[in-house]
């Protein structure tokens, strides 16, 4: 029987056989894992883009209320963000002007969570271009549901409740309700 002694290397090194079944180990722990991470990844991009539409309908409902102003929050299709601004005459809706705050900059959905439509206070679904909701000096918003996810992954839909202006998040595509 040999006993090595410190500092000794055994000099044959590992066998071609060695390194293989080590690669193949390493390959099967990747395979397993990696979707998992993926996963875990797409949930929390999808989670921080809901929060970032909850936090803006509160800022704009809040700045509304605060300042007597008319805010709007437009959903553009087209480029998949999501800006807010006033109306600094409700009579002419052309005329939106931005603030310069770091709270209201646009914000760029994430490929997960890409906006596939928006549902207006009149029902009309737009699924290119602009759609906006409204925010109003009184506290009220209009209602609006907003579909976001990928058309053939998992989806979320958030709905803008008209007295509260509160966010309702719904697991999956719901189409609204007629009330």
């Amino acid at each position: 029987m040999r006993i090595w002694r410190t500092g000794v290397c055994n000099e044959r090194g590992f066998t071609l056989v060695e390194l293989a079944m080590v690669i193949l180990v390493l390959g099967i722990v990747t395979a397993v894992t990696m979707p998992r991470v993926s996963g875990m990844l797409d949930t929390r991009e999808m989670q921080r883009a809901i929060n970032v539409v909850r936090g803006a309908t509160r800022l704009a409902q809040a700045r509304a209320a605060l300042t007597k102003r008319v805010y709007r929050l437009t959903f553009d299709l087209e480029k998949q963000s999501m800006s807010v601004c006033y109306l600094p005459d409700p009579s002419n809706p052309e005329e939106c002007i931005q603030e310069t705050g770091r709270e209201l900059r646009p914000y760029t959905f994430p490929a997960v969570a890409r906006l596939l439509d928006v549902i207006g206070p009149t029902g009309e679904k737009t699924v290119t271009g602009e759609a906006s909701t409204h925010f109003h000096p009184a506290g009220l918003a209009e209602p609006s549901t907003i579909h976001l996810g990928e058309p053939n992954a998992p989806q979320m839909t958030l709905v803008i409740e008209p007295l509260s202006a509160r966010i309702k998040v719904l697991d999956g595509y719901v189409e609204r309700q007629a009330s």
